[in-house]
């Protein structure tokens, strides 16, 4: 009787969500979507000796999520997406184990453009992931040396214009909603370029406040970021400057790594060069990196990063990857090499995954 019960209810859970597919399916209006990125990385280089281990998302994160839009007549329409980052080597969350940590928005889009409110990413980490870094921040991430003061904002609302003759801008207020300081913890920022043919070039700007309850005019973390990229067939060339002041700025990518010096200290005043191209041939793609990372402190802590990688094609959703990158830290610096999902923990780290995007 028990297992009569039970058939009945996977058999009205499974007409259920047929019936809710084909809805979805028959008005177009939503989609259920992902990656699944699993594969193995060694790091070494780091003060516990070699680390192996099978790992998600080093070249793209793994995720899994829901975005729909409806039309609302004169040209206009309301859309969301929700967006989740899996740990796909445990099944757990990623994003502090939140359930929607990547991407929760809703909006409205026309001949305006779009304003959406929510948690997002911010203009100047979508200009390092779309323009500057041929990697997109997967293996061999520039984001370990060009650490942006906010990858996503929560509480923000975003507006994109539209399409002008190929150029384009968006603007980003994020409220730190602290009750009877409005200014605690916000963040602006923005980014206006040009994108047609085989050229695009952009600049971005963030600024968020450091200050607390209480504690008000402190020095606040200010990015500027100019980036490009040329497609000449053969290649696609990739350059990105950052110019990062302020408390917070360029925060480390590991803040508990050392290696066998004093603890390292986040640079307040820096700058860093991403230079990259894209090589793609047939169903197979190479990529080459490097990153500089110049700190304007007293102390000095520079570094440099060189990085390569390959993928091959099985389809236009399935395909494998390696990798290799490393990084020579100066004067105590402790910047060590990472992926899309994790920090990592040495100086050296090689990846070899498979990626399905469905």
């Amino acid at each position: 009787m028990m297992q009569a019960s039970i058939s009945l209810l996977r058999g009205a859970l499974l007409c259920s969500a047929m019936l809710c597919s084909g809805t979805a399916l028959a008005d177009g209006a939503v989609t259920f979507y992902g990656v699944v990125d699993v594969g193995v990385s060694v790091d070494g280089g780091g003060m516990g000796g070699t680390s192996t281990r099978v790992t998600s998302g080093m070249a793209t994160q793994s995720r899994w999520g829901l975005r729909g839009v409806e039309d609302l007549g004169g040209n206009m329409a309301a859309f969301f997406v929700l967006e989740g980052g899996i740990h796909a080597d445990n099944g757990t969350s990623t994003q502090n184990n939140t359930l929607f940590g990547r991407t929760s928005i809703v909006g409205l889009r026309g001949s305006f453009g779009s304003v959406s409110v929510g948690l997002q990413d911010t203009p100047l980490f979508t200009t390092l992931n779309v323009v500057v870094d041929p990697l997109r921040n997967g293996v061999v991430r520039s984001n370990n040396l060009m650490p942006p003061t906010g990858f996503r904002a929560a509480n923000s609302v975003l507006y994109r214009s539209p399409d002008f003759n190929g150029f384009s801008g968006d603007l980003m207020v994020a409220a730190g909603e602290v009750a009877g300081d409005p200014a605690a913890g916000r963040a602006i920022g923005g980014s206006f370029g040009y994108s047609r043919g085989p050229v695009a070039a952009r600049i971005a700007y963030h600024r968020k406040n450091n200050d607390a309850p209480g504690l008000s005019g402190t020095d606040p973390a200010r990015n500027l970021l100019l980036g490009a990229n040329y497609d000449v067939g053969i290649a696609r060339a990739h350059v990105g400057y950052e110019v990062s002041k302020g408390r917070n700025s360029a925060p480390l990518n590991n803040g508990v790594a050392v290696f066998g010096g004093a603890a390292p200290v986040a640079s307040t005043d820096s700058r860093a060069l991403l230079l990259g191209v894209w090589v793609p041939l047939g169903v197979s793609t190479v990529v080459l990196s490097y990153v500089r990372m110049d700190d304007r402190s007293d102390l000095d802590q520079d570094a440099r990063q060189l990085g390569a990688a390959y993928m091959f094609a099985f389809s236009k959703r399935s395909d494998v990857y390696a990798s290799y990158g490393v990084i020579r830290n100066r004067n105590g610096a402790a910047y060590t090499e990472g992926n899309s999902e994790e920090p990592g923990t040495g100086k050296r780290q090689f990846a070899v995954g498979l990626r399905h995007r469905f």
